[in-house]
């Protein structure tokens, strides 16, 4: 190493905390833990003192060091080795190529640590060209590998269309009982809406499914918007995350009824977001029966099936409405946008953005981190379902709820899924595998 050579930031990190192996965020007892702190200072100091050595050409300091140098598992072969050969060498010591060999037999790999010294000094020996063919020669393979993770995709924060906490209770006096599926309990709730009233163009000033279902028993009829405040808010309830969503035909600048409301919401053993026309009693679904969600709605030219009671050409007027939409919190558009509706009002948006992707996070996706020791390296898991109740690890003999795991050392292939548990049992898996060598 030359003496104008910084040392790389994993080399300074290292000194800071030579040799230590972070934990998982358990104590150790006090007497072990002090003895370990003094381990690591004592560490520190020999490595500073052998990189002065390197670096000021004090090469007989360098060579009385080994002994002590030879303990530093983690530098010798990649450090001290190499540096204590160069220091023989230039001393006319006989030990020389014999460190050097025993550093490259170890793995050393990075001769440009040392700036070109290697060659200049040890290029003349006739067993040079061997060695740097080894040194330069294919790495070898991480003893352990990760080869798949969950992953989750930027995403714009999600808000909920929900009730006020403290009329939850409330609301859920009046719902029907959910079942054990999200699908089929939006579906029952989707029929519920459907049937509580017949459409009138008249609306709440109080965005509140009580209050909506008050003044129906009281005799009075709403619009597409307070189904969808009832319909959003009583998915909420029952834990199926839910906004409302504002369609607008194309030409939602002028005219009147250009718009409609409807609900969305995330399905769990679906894996997707769905739209649920409480005014209509309906949903979208392709061809194969899926349901379909708004991005994909926008994005066709003609309308699928819309399955309820709703006619062919009934449908296809309604489908007129994916011209642009407005979820919860989020407008977005890849085209020039009118801001005005009907000449009427401003269309009201917390962000406007021209990709709605992000607006549509996958609700099973999950972060991975990792964390432990070199003995004992652990994966964490974080999910982002709002409803969401825990991790679940499915491994090839059992499957475990924790959000933290220690990984299997064992030789081999190794993989498990990972899911969220919600309120409906679980999200779909998204899988985690890595490799020990």
């Amino acid at each position: 190493m030359s003496p104008n050579r910084e040392m790389g930031a994993g080399m300074a990190e290292s000194l800071d905390d030579p040799g230590a192996e972070r934990s998982s965020g358990h104590l150790a007892a006090p007497s072990s833990g002090r003895k370990a702190t003094a381990g690591r200072r004592e560490l520190a100091r020999l490595r500073l003192r052998a990189e002065r050595c390197l670096r000021e050409g004090r090469h007989e300091e360098l060579l009385g060091l080994v002994p002590e140098l030879r303990g530093d598992a983690e530098w010798w072969i990649h450090l001290w080795a190499p540096g204590a050969a160069l220091a023989a060498a230039r001393l006319g010591s006989p030990d020389a190529l014999a460190l050097l060999e025993e550093a490259v037999a170890g793995g050393f790999s990075q001769p440009e640590l040392f700036d070109g010294e290697l060659e200049k000094v040890f290029g003349a020996e006739s067993a040079w060209p061997s060695l740097e063919r080894r040194i330069l020669g294919p790495v070898p393979l991480p003893s352990l590998e990760l080869t798949d993770w969950p992953d989750a995709a930027p995403a714009l924060p999600l808000e909920l269309y929900t009730i006020a906490a403290e009329r939850r209770e409330g609301l859920l006096k009046r719902l029907p009982a959910p079942s054990q599926s999200a699908w089929a309990t939006a579906r029952r709730l989707l029929e519920w809406v459907h049937q509580s009233w017949r459409h009138a163009n008249d609306h709440v000033d109080d965005p509140d499914a009580l209050t909506v279902l008050q003044r129906v028993d009281a005799g009075e009829r709403f619009a597409c918007a307070e189904y969808s405040i009832v319909l959003s808010q009583a998915l909420n309830a029952v834990r199926i995350p839910s906004r409302r969503v504002d369609l607008r035909q194309p030409a939602h600048h002028i005219g009147v009824g250009r718009g409609h409301v409807v609900s969305e919401a995330w399905i769990d053993e679906l894996d997707r977001w769905v739209v649920l026309d409480g005014q209509n009693g309906s949903y979208w679904a392709d061809d194969a029966g899926t349901p379909l969600g708004v991005q994909e709605l926008l994005a066709l030219d003609s309308p699928p099936r819309f399955v309820g009671p709703v006619n062919v050409a009934q449908a296809a007027a309604w489908f007129t409405y994916f011209g642009s939409a407005t979820t919860t919190g989020v407008t977005w558009t890849a085209e020039p946008f009118a801001p005005l509706f009907q000449g009427s009002r401003v269309i009201e948006t917390a962000r406007l953005v021209r990709d709605g992707g992000p607006a549509y996070p996958r609700l099973s996706a999950l972060a991975t981190g990792l964390g432990g020791t070199v003995s004992r390296p652990v994966v964490r898991f974080e999910h982002f379902h709002p409803y969401g109740v825990g991790i679940r690890l499915h491994l090839a003999d059992e499957t475990i709820d924790a959000a933290e795991w220690a990984l299997d050392l064992t030789p081999g292939e190794h993989e498990l899924g990972v899911a969220v548990v919600t309120p409906y049992g679980e999200t779909a898996s998204q899988r985690f595998a890595y490799v020990v060598r």
